[in-house]
């Protein structure tokens, strides 16, 4: 800014010559700032569109070519590099969004052309004004010309607040969005662990139950009266039994074999294949010709 007693006992050409020196400043100050972070912003913003169309592209190709093999493995892995070359794009776009590189190179675009273009009018301006007065510049111009430098100080020092308002909006809204995001992704997170502690609980019950003993409940079926027959369970030895329901208990799950073999001349074997279920009794017949 121009010091209060810049103009005190000045000829009126240095004290114009003063006026338009420092608005000329002003603006070029301006304007070379933002051009230099346009250069900045641009090369960011292009490298992030660039990137954003290579993953999008390979997002989109990879599972088509995942359809065109045979491979099972080979197929399954380009559908997820598919999957994770999307989700790259995806996070791309956010931190451009999040961070205003994009967004900012086209705001600072549109601010510094305005400026550039305000600066043009104020130059025409003031040229006309000295035209106006055939080039007879006396003390009494000096007020004129001051507030037309003035005003143009003033837009320009307005389209810097503007687009430093855009600016805090865009930030705000950045903010939020990463916020909303974590939020989200903290939720997600927070039901897939749930997920895997219901899965992790229901594998160790599984286990538990599997670990119990089961009972079989074999019942004989004989044409007339009960009579005494021998009943081997698996590879253990036989053991006669009378009566028509034979059950046993503590048996390990899975499969076993039961052998009913009667006690005739010849002996008859029926012989008869038994699931045995964790915790439960299994009930099986067998019919003694």
């Amino acid at each position: 800014m121009l010091t209060w007693n810049e103009y005190i006992g000045k000829h009126p050409e240095e004290a114009i010559s003063a006026i338009y020196s420092h608005a000329r400043g002003i603006s070029k100050a301006a304007c070379d700032w933002y051009w230099a972070s346009i250069r900045r912003k641009r090369v960011f913003a292009l490298s992030i569109i660039c990137a954003t169309l290579v993953l999008l592209v390979l997002g989109t190709l990879l599972p088509i070519l995942a359809g065109l093999g045979d491979k099972p493995d080979i197929r399954l892995r380009y559908t997820q590099l598919g999957v994770a070359a999307l989700a790259c794009a995806g996070l791309l776009q956010v931190a451009d969004r999040v961070f205003g590189l994009s967004s900012g190179w086209l705001r600072y675009m549109t601010t510094v052309t305005a400026m550039e273009n305000r600066t043009r009018r104020f130059e025409l301006e003031w040229a006309g004004y000295i035209i106006e007065k055939n080039g007879s510049i006396a003390a009494g111009d000096i007020k004129p010309m001051f507030d037309l430098a003035k005003l143009f100080e003033d837009d320009v020092a307005n389209l810097q607040a503007d687009e430093t308002a855009k600016w805090a909006t865009e930030f705000s809204g950045g903010v939020a969005v990463l916020g909303d995001l974590i939020k989200t992704q903290r939720e997600a997170g927070e039901k897939n662990m749930e997920a895997a502690r219901a899965a992790v609980a229901a594998q160790q019950d599984k286990a538990k139950d599997a670990q119990k003993k089961g009972a079989v409940e074999l019942r004989l079926g004989f044409k007339s009266a009960p009579e005494t027959v021998t009943i081997a369970w698996d590879q253990e030895a036989g053991q006669e039994f009378t009566g028509s329901t034979w059950a046993r208990s503590g048996l390990e799950p899975g499969q076993h074999i039961v052998t009913v073999t009667t006690n005739t001349t010849p002996p008859q074997k029926m012989q008869k294949v038994v699931d045995v279920t964790p915790g439960g009794i299994v009930q099986t017949d067998i019919a003694i010709p």
